[in-house]
């Protein structure tokens, strides 16, 4: 089964590298990179389309590109909490989204500090590394694990070296014995960076960046989660 496992994402990671879209965060506006924050405040512990309802929202009430808002940080976590509060539809369901005081203050103070400190995207080019600038956004950018981190730093381009350790790719760890503990979810920087780098040496059959396979990783563990689901029937 293991083996069966490692050959499907072997060729489901072929497919996905073919496919995919090179994207640059130096060609993205400030507003793009924000949107992209934003929307991995909000996805922790949410679907990933609530989260992408709540920031799109977000963005069309101009709170991204109204910089004298960004500096008045109470009046940014009001509108934010009653953008929050209000329910919108998602998927036919009409959603209030489900923390709304403590991401208006995430979002809030998370702005407030991007701007003082340059912007997102001076902030970007002035790292030194991937993981200097993953460090920086889970230290500084509140609501934001090494998980959101990484996976902010892929959808805009940054970098595809990373690994996303989501719970199928903490499941695929464990049942391939590359760990050996029961992990939901890692918080600890430190602890992901050095799950992250045993799980980049274990694929090094697969010639790809992390940020490939691990996609293919998380496809086909679903797939074999369901399919575990049916036999216990």
């Amino acid at each position: 089964m293991k083996r069966q496992i490692n050959k499907a994402i072997e060729v489901i990671c072929k497919d996905i590298q073919e496919q995919a879209t090179k994207l640059n965060w130096i060609e993205l506006s400030e507003e793009d990179i924000l949107f992209e924050l934003v929307l991995s405040i909000l996805g922790s512990q949410n679907k990933y389309e609530v989260a992408l309802k709540f920031a799109n929202v977000i963005k069309d009430e101009n709170i991204l590109t109204d910089y004298k808002l960004i500096n008045d940080i109470q009046i940014l976590e009001n509108m934010l909490e009653k953008i929050f509060t209000t329910p919108y539809d998602v998927e036919n369901s009409m959603i209030r989204y489900r923390f709304p005081k403590t991401r208006a203050k995430y979002i809030a103070y998370s702005l407030l500090f991007l701007e003082n400190h340059g912007g997102i995207k001076t902030i970007l080019k002035n790292s030194k590394s991937t993981m200097d600038i993953r460090k920086f956004i889970v230290k500084n950018i509140k609501g934001v694990g090494p998980k959101q981190a990484s996976h902010f730093l892929r959808n805009i381009g940054f970098s595809n070296n990373i690994a996303v350790l989501d719970v199928h790719i903490l499941r695929y760890m464990s049942l391939q014995g590359i760990i050996t503990n029961d992990y939901k979810s890692i918080s600890s920087l430190k602890a992901y960076e050095y799950l992250e780098l045993k799980l980049i040496k274990f694929l090094e059959f697969i010639l790809a960046p992390i940020g490939f396979i691990d996609q293919a990783i998380w496809i086909v563990m679903r797939v074999y989660q369901r399919e575990c689901v049916k036999c216990q029937l």
